[in-house]
């Protein structure tokens, strides 16, 4: 079992992982919601995310203890998970992970295992700093591409069960805030940990503009107690950036996905076929109508086809225009699945190709770009009576 951990992967980017996934050939996929811990920080919800019977904060810090043990960084939540496990298990970062050649220095490693943390810090990291917070959809969409590189990755390592998830989502607003965006709270008592969304600290009280909570409350077995705003305003601390923020009880700090994928070893998607309505198989003018034929609706496994039809000689001549077209209608009736296009024909098709036998080609795209193979071919005889006096033209 491979768990991948994204810092601050949003729900939302979650099913948006999800629907990528459930369209990628044997993936299936399946998305569920999970509630973080509150305060929505990354010490208390990667920490939560480790096999535990007790959480704590410790004393004078906002660094979080698993059943007594300390949980920041690779080395500790490795120890975490083979105390707590009576699997074979370790934490990797993911950069890490990355290094290793699919076939024998990956598999090596995987071998040794039956649980495999990875952790990976993206959105995250580009969130929390000024510099770069505006930057954060850039980095949601490479960190979706990332998991695709991941798991393919993991695939190849022979892996086929894999949970994506998160300790926690974010709020993120890209204009500059207004002062109505900040509150003020009056906060009194001693302070551990001062953020934009949550105050840690001991016997700590605000105004209305927060609402308390004590570590019992929050399910930790620490004394202590922790302020939260209300709504998603911010607290102003110095320094901080104010765009990108977590640490509160919003839906969107809070709720966070849990995707499992399954490599399957059978295809799970499909394109959809495409075909001609042939009503004659011989061609008189030099104009050529075609009906193209969509035979199945596209849906989250019957995935598009892009296609370039030609009328082609037998030697690969081409002796009329190119019709492109990327079939990806959703209609459940088969008639509206039609789409119609009329080929010219060249001069070449009426003079040296005359009463020979030619070829509709149906091409689609290969991996590489500008390249295209055959995917399907209907036969036609020339049998044009009169040219048309402006081909030359």
């Amino acid at each position: 079992m491979f768990v991948i951990i994204s810092d601050a992967l949003r729900f939302e980017c979650g099913v948006e992982l999800n629907k990528i996934l459930t369209q990628e050939n044997r993936y299936d996929s399946e998305i569920e919601g999970a509630l973080a811990s509150l305060p929505s920080y990354t010490q208390l919800g990667m920490a939560s995310l480790l096999p535990h019977k007790e959480l704590s904060v410790k004393n004078g810090t906002d660094q979080i203890l698993v059943d007594g043990m300390p949980s920041m960084g690779i080395s500790s939540r490795s120890k975490i998970l083979a105390e707590n496990t009576e699997a074979r298990a370790i934490a990797i970062l993911a950069e890490d992970f990355m290094k290793f050649s699919a076939n024998t220095t990956g598999r090596d490693f995987v071998k040794q295992y039956d649980v495999i943390y990875i952790y990976h810090n993206n959105i995250d990291d580009t969130g929390d700093d000024t510099t770069s917070q505006d930057k954060v959809f850039d980095a949601v969409e490479s960190e979706l591409n990332f998991f695709m590189d991941l798991l393919k990755k993991i695939s190849n390592m022979n892996g086929n069960n894999m949970i994506i998830t998160s300790d926690h989502g974010f709020l993120y607003q890209y204009e500059t805030l207004e002062e109505s965006d900040f509150t003020t709270a009056d906060i009194k008592g001693v302070v551990d940990k001062h953020n934009r969304r949550f105050v840690l600290g001991t016997d700590i009280t605000g105004n209305d503009a927060v609402k308390s909570f004590t570590h019992e409350q929050l399910g930790l077995k620490s004394t202590g107690n922790t302020l939260i705003p209300k709504s998603v305003n911010r607290l102003r601390v110095k320094g901080a950036g104010s765009k990108f923020i977590h640490g509160g009880a919003s839906l969107q700090e809070i709720i966070i996905p849990v995707v499992k994928v399954n490599k399957k070893r059978q295809d799970t998607t499909a394109q959809v076929e495409i075909d001609i309505i042939k009503s004659t198989d011989k061609i008189t003018t030099n104009l050529l109508a075609v009906s193209f034929i969509q035979t199945e609706q596209v849906d989250d496994t019957m995935l598009e086809r892009k296609i370039k039809a030609s009328i082609q000689a037998e030697d690969g001549t081409l002796l009329s225009d190119q019709f492109i077209y990327t079939f990806d209608i959703k209609e459940e009736n088969q008639r509206q699945r039609e789409v119609k296009n009329r080929f010219q024909l060249t001069a070449q098709a009426s003079g040296k190709y005359k009463n020979q036998r030619v070829k509709l080609v149906l091409e689609e795209p290969m991996d590489r770009a500008n390249k295209w193979r055959i995917y399907k071919e209907y036969y036609y005889t020339l049998n044009i009576s009169f040219t048309n006096d402006f081909d030359e033209f």
